[in-house]
């Protein structure tokens, strides 16, 4: 088990990765939107803590949705006059300003995705505008071992210290954007309009999260296996290549001149 928690997570985001640099920051950010890290350890909540604590664990990772996207429009105004430090610092706290104060919701999973949803597209409406593309840049990339690193201390950490933290506590942790800062920071290293494309793509990405974690919620006590996981995936791709359009529109994703 602890050797597929260090395997899985890592393989994924390193797939990602890959593809971001092929398409550019903003497909890299839109591709993040997949519950690339809560996923995996949900899964493993499901194995080790059973069905119960697993759906009120998922029902806390839709409402992290919110404290993920206060990250990303945080950092995105930032970077337009800030160093990449400073961005990071002032999204972690707006991260975890938010996701403290979402500690006190306690709403169905049904209105909790109303209330993600309706946010998510609030925010995407008032997300800063990137300026003009960023010059090419032909720094070599060598974050990649620094992402899948990451990707194995999550998911160990976090599924690890479950038991302490409970389950809405552990599902809001399963939303902290560990690889979507390594994302802004790399792409704010190439120019502020690549670090704005990628955080708005990744903030339009979060309503595949959502559905996923609404779906697998719903399915988790009816079915309480991996079946859940195996519909919600389902559902939650087709909203994400719906949510291409979005992004296709509002974010140059096949910027092939851009590294992420």
């Amino acid at each position: 088990m602890l050797l597929l928690k260090i395997i899985l997570a890592p393989l994924l985001i390193a797939l990602v990765s890959l593809a971001g640099r092929k398409w550019g920051p903003g497909v890299a950010g839109w591709l993040l939107g997949l519950p690339l890290n809560s996923g995996p350890i949900l899964l493993f909540l499901l194995l080790e803590q059973g069905p119960r604590f697993a759906a009120e664990a998922t029902r806390g990772s839709l409402l992290g949705i919110l404290a993920w996207a206060s990250f990303c429009v945080a950092y995105a105004f930032c970077c337009l006059k800030m160093s990449w430090w400073w961005s990071t610092l002032v999204g972690w706290i707006a991260y975890f300003v938010v996701a403290f104060a979402l500690l006190r919701v306690n709403l169905s999973v049904m209105w909790t995705f109303v209330l993600v949803t309706t946010a998510l597209g609030c925010m995407l409406l008032v997300f800063p505008k990137a300026s003009q593309p960023d010059s090419p840049s032909r720094q070599a990339q060598r974050d990649l071992w620094l992402r899948m690193a990451t990707a194995s201390v999550m998911v160990v950490t976090l599924t690890g210290v479950a038991s302490v933290l409970g389950p809405t506590r552990s599902g809001i942790l399963t939303a902290f954007p560990a690889y979507t800062t390594i994302l802004a920071v790399f792409t704010h290293r190439e120019g502020t309009a690549s670090a704005v494309r990628a955080l708005k793509g990744v903030t339009a990405g979060l309503y595949t999260a959502a559905t996923f974690f609404l779906v697998l919620s719903l399915c988790m006590m009816r079915l309480g296996n991996a079946w859940s996981f195996v519909w919600a995936s389902i559902i939650a791709l087709a909203v994400h290549a719906a949510s291409l359009v979005f992004v296709r529109r509002s974010v140059p994703v096949l910027d092939r001149q851009a590294d992420c």
